[in-house]
């Protein structure tokens, strides 16, 4: 460990520089596109460590990157030249199930929380993969599979601890900094580092699974019949569609073999078998339709996708969809029928339930009314194959843009090249800039700028 550059980060927080065992694999990407090489690679493994390091950063003239999970397709959590704050250190999780409050560490993985909060019949909405970080799903939203009882993760952010570009600590709550609560709530990493996140939690209830897949010939009949069922789904279901696929799931982490001929219909019920299968039922006259209900707990639900690993080579890019109208459908059947290679598909994600409504305290994000998410999820191992993949995405990315909510993405699935014009139609103009005036009062020097950036507000 090598702190001659930082003497006073003291004793608790690892250093590493270029040339330190283990900078290399510190500074890894989950994107294997993404090889950045930081300046420093500090792990504090308190709020104070942090304080101490971005002091350090600022006085040294350096940028400020964060890492919570790192689970990052932009791969803004590593940044050529910059310090990057790497929380991996700060995980712990504790639950009060009395209140109903679970207390998380600024760099846990969901299987963290997942962990804490299930035994007491409790859970958060997380995301769909258990070793994604806590902080970039929540700042960013949260989409998961039961964000139809429990709303997007962010909703359930009641209080933050933030290390701000000078080195304060802001508490951001409701009697705290209300309007920095309300911008974590969807606005991304700008605001600065969070060293502890604070979630209402809620009762966590039997669960059911409908695993349905359609052949890829009928994928239009399929995604018709799903889209009109979520409309007036009731909120304990949501629907997932992936495509394309094999029939059936691997049962280990490995790219599925055999043709990809499938798209799989998924569907999770937050509540008893006869209502899951009430809800489910219209999808029983589809033709060419396998497969059935049952029961899962949530850890496994939450494990069902697997690990994704880091250093594949990913290009993400889509929309939040109005609706699956005609458009959308037809730019989704195109998407599977043209993806390239064994591992990309396409991921559409129903927007419902609490999902769909603001908390009364309010939260930036901005993509509610949108009733699915759409991404194309271009992932491949050979740089040869770059091109090729990151057309096809893009390419499926236009053609969903005709359904478009906003003309923008989901910031969690953003590519590396995203936009500033896409970041802010994702937020609209209003939210917008209520989020510019908030980072110029925490960062006015945009110090945290390794994110789907939202510039400060000019002075005045």
């Amino acid at each position: 460990m090598v702190t001659d550059a930082f003497p006073e980060l003291g004793a608790s927080a690892r250093v590493l520089r270029p040339g330190d065992d283990g900078y290399d694999e510190a500074r890894l990407s989950f994107n294997g596109m993404v090889d950045r090489r930081p300046a420093v690679i500090v792990q504090p493994a308190s709020t104070d460590d942090v304080v101490v390091a971005v002091r350090a950063a600022r006085d040294a003239g350096l940028p400020v990157a964060i890492r919570g999970g790192g689970h990052s397709v932009s791969g803004h959590a590593i940044a050529e030249g910059a310090l990057v704050v790497d929380l991996r250190r700060m995980r712990a999780v504790t639950v009060d199930p009395q209140r109903r409050l679970g207390r998380a560490g600024g760099g846990a993985l969901w299987e963290d929380v997942d962990g804490a909060t299930v035994p007491h019949s409790l859970f958060v909405p997380g995301g769909t993969f258990v070793d994604t970080g806590i902080g970039g799903l929540t700042l960013t939203g949260g989409i998961g599979f039961l964000m139809g009882t429990g709303g997007l993760t962010c909703d359930n952010l009641i209080e933050a601890t933030v290390v701000t570009a000078d080195g304060s600590v802001v508490i951001a709550s409701a009697r705290g900094d209300a309007d920095l609560l309300w911008a974590l709530r969807g606005g991304g990493g700008n605001f600065g580092v969070v060293t502890e996140f604070v979630f209402g939690l809620h009762p966590l209830r039997e669960i059911h699974v409908g695993a349905y897949a359609v052949p890829l010939a009928d994928a239009a009949a399929g995604l018709e019949a799903v889209g009109a069922l979520q409309r007036e789904a009731p909120p304990e279901l949501l629907f997932m569609i992936v495509g394309p696929t094999t029939e059936d799931r691997p049962e280990n982490d490995a790219e599925p073999e055999g043709p990809r001929e499938f798209v799989r219909l998924f569907g999770v019920y937050h509540g008893p078998l006869a209502e899951a299968e009430a809800a489910m039922a219209p999808l029983c006259s589809l033709p060419n339709l396998s497969g059935g209900i049952g029961p899962i707990t949530y850890p496994d639900l939450q494990a069902i996708s697997g690990i994704m690993p880091f250093g594949m080579r990913n290009y993400w890019k889509g929309h939040f969809v109005r609706d699956l109208d005609a458009e959308a459908i037809a730019a989704v059947v195109a998407g599977m029928e043209t993806a390239i290679g064994q591992a990309s598909f396409l991921l559409i994600e129903a927007i419902s339930g609490r999902g769909r409504i603001e908390p009364d305290d309010g939260a930036a994000f901005g993509q509610r009314a949108a009733r699915w998410n759409a991404s194309a999820l271009a992932i491949w191992e050979n740089p040869a194959d770059d091109a090729a993949q990151i057309a096809w995405a893009r390419n499926v990315a236009d053609g969903l843009g005709r359904s478009s909510l906003t003309g923008a993405g989901y910031g969690n699935y953003a590519p590396i090249d995203e936009t500033a014009e896409r970041v802010r139609a994702g937020f609209g103009d209003e939210r917008f800039d209520r989020l510019r005036r908030v980072k110029a009062r925490h960062d006015p020097d945009n110090v945290f700028r390794f994110n789907h950036n939202i510039p400060p507000a000019a002075a005045g």
